[in-house]
């Protein structure tokens, strides 16, 4: 008796009526996924689609429906065979893609000209954190399932009766960098927020008087706002006429400035396709035209002592290529918190709370150590002749084995990989430094379930033949012939 024909779930599952809606969904969500890789980016695609959950879930009952369907025929008669290898391939197939779903691993890791390397990052979001001198731990941050909140956070109990709590996050964010005031002890610069309105741009931005020179403040936090065709400026008066007495190289045809007075009031310059405007009382909650692009500015509020304040918001995902998560933090240590925001990539954060710990926390790609190193002799890069278009790159390097003490020279190319200890190494692309030199950039994979993927395509292909084969007039006749004997 076989219970895949008495069985009437076990007979559901094995039926066409469940196989052709299930083929007809897989080829949906390969095409949606095919889209969302093309539109934005492998890292969106997977989180999204190929590695969410209900994906593999779905090959899995896939793979259930072929194990049934061929089981529903057993025992197999011959003219059968190409129909259960077939079968068998597809299972592979699908059994293979898992593996590597669950366990593969791919990522990159940059060398410069004669460094080394044994650490590549993969595109998994990750919590990392120590306490004082302390190991460095890891947490999952991707949260695919519930993100963080207030009312759910995420907490992780740190040595020494200390608490750290992840209270938000968003998939994801716009980095945010408002003024506060400087509390006693902190060294501030003056600073004021400038709005710029026009049809086709809204700008809402912080400058700080000095911070790019004196408080190593990034870009964004700077006392200068790139817009493009156009740029403003937040500097003292007696410092801009120095630069425009100097020939203002540094300042774009179209400009604002937002001048400091040594009597602490504030005036605007304008440059309207070279032209310089005289300088003019500046007053805060008024509108004034810059004269280019159909813009007005505004500057709401100023601060005589400020420091930067980093917060995110959460954004829509319709225009970037990459998603750009963020998550909320707070450490306690008794009496004593400490909360902040990390965005993705961003710069790590350290601080001391009671008794003199030292918490450091940073958020990105998860770490791998791979169990060889790579030693990075010499880039090469090759140019379409008169232009500076790379035609093709390629790196020699050196893989060692610290284990069993290997080294041994490679040669890298796009269409070149090296293999080894399972890996695979590629030529993935390359930035050049302003020395001249080259950081060479390698995308590193693991594939466990390849060699199960290769075996279910070639028994796939096996069972395409017998299908055919026993398809064949010539067969049928002589098995008809030797069914008539007996």
């Amino acid at each position: 008796m076989n219970p895949f024909k008495e069985n009437k779930i076990l007979r559901f599952l094995g039926s066409v009526k469940l196989a052709l809606p299930m083929l007809l969904i897989l080829a949906a969500l390969l095409a949606t996924g095919t889209i969302v890789e093309s539109r934005f980016s492998t890292a969106v695609a997977k989180r999204f689609v190929y590695g969410t959950w209900w994906f593999g879930g779905f090959l899995m009952l896939l793979a259930v429906n072929l194990f049934c369907s061929a089981f529903s025929r057993f025992p197999w008669k011959k003219y059968q065979t190409g129909f259960v290898i077939t079968h068998l391939g597809i299972i592979l197939l699908l059994a293979g893609s898992l593996i590597t779903q669950q366990l593969g691993k791919d990522g990159q890791i940059a060398l410069k000209e004669g460094a080394e390397g044994h650490v590549f990052q993969e595109e998994n979001p990750t919590l990392l954190y120590q306490v004082n001198d302390g190991p460095i731990n890891a947490l999952p941050a991707s949260f695919p399932f519930r993100a963080p909140s207030p009312d759910h956070p995420l907490m992780v109990h740190l040595p020494g009766d200390g608490l750290l709590m992840v209270d938000q996050f968003y998939l994801n964010a716009q980095r945010m960098v408002t003024g506060r005031n400087a509390e006693k002890g902190e060294k501030g610069f003056p600073a004021l927020r400038l709005k710029l309105d026009s049809s086709f741009v809204h700008e809402d931005q912080w400058l700080f008087l000095g911070g790019a020179d004196n408080g190593g403040f990034d870009g964004l936090t700077a006392g200068k706002l790139d817009l493009g065709p156009a740029s403003a400026f937040f500097e003292k008066e007696g410092d801009w006429k120095k630069d425009l007495s100097q020939g203002a190289k540094d300042v774009p045809d179209n400009a604002l400035a937002l001048l400091l007075a040594p009597d602490g009031s504030l005036k605007y310059q304008t440059r309207f396709h070279g032209k310089f405007d005289s300088p003019q009382p500046l007053a805060l909650d008024t509108a004034y035209a810059t004269g280019w692009m159909d813009m007005q500015f505004t500057v709401p509020e100023r601060l005589d002592n400020a420091l930067p304040e980093e917060t995110y918001e959460s954004q829509p995902f319709p225009y970037q290529k990459d998603l750009q998560p963020a998550l909320h933090y707070e450490v306690l240590k008794g009496a004593a918190t400490q909360e902040g925001w990390l965005g993705y990539q961003s710069a790590p954060v350290s601080f001391t709370l009671s008794q003199g710990q030292t918490f450091a926390l940073a958020y990105g790609p998860q770490q791998i150590d791979l169990p060889f190193m790579l030693h990075l002799v010499k880039f090469k890069v090759g140019f379409d002749p008169g232009t500076d278009k790379p035609a093709s790159y390629a790196s020699d390097i050196f893989y060692m084995d610290p284990v069993k003490g290997v080294q041994a020279p490679a040669h890298i190319t796009m269409n070149e990989p090296l293999h080894f200890m399972g890996y695979t190494v590629y030529q993935a692309s390359y930035e050049a430094e302003p020395d001249g030199s080259y950081v060479s950039v390698f995308s590193v994979g693991k594939d466990p379930g390849i060699w199960m993927k290769y075996g279910g395509a070639i028994v796939l292909v096996l069972g395409i033949i017998f299908m055919f084969w026993f398809k064949n007039p010539a067969w049928n006749k002589r098995e008809t012939d030797e069914q008539g004997k007996f």
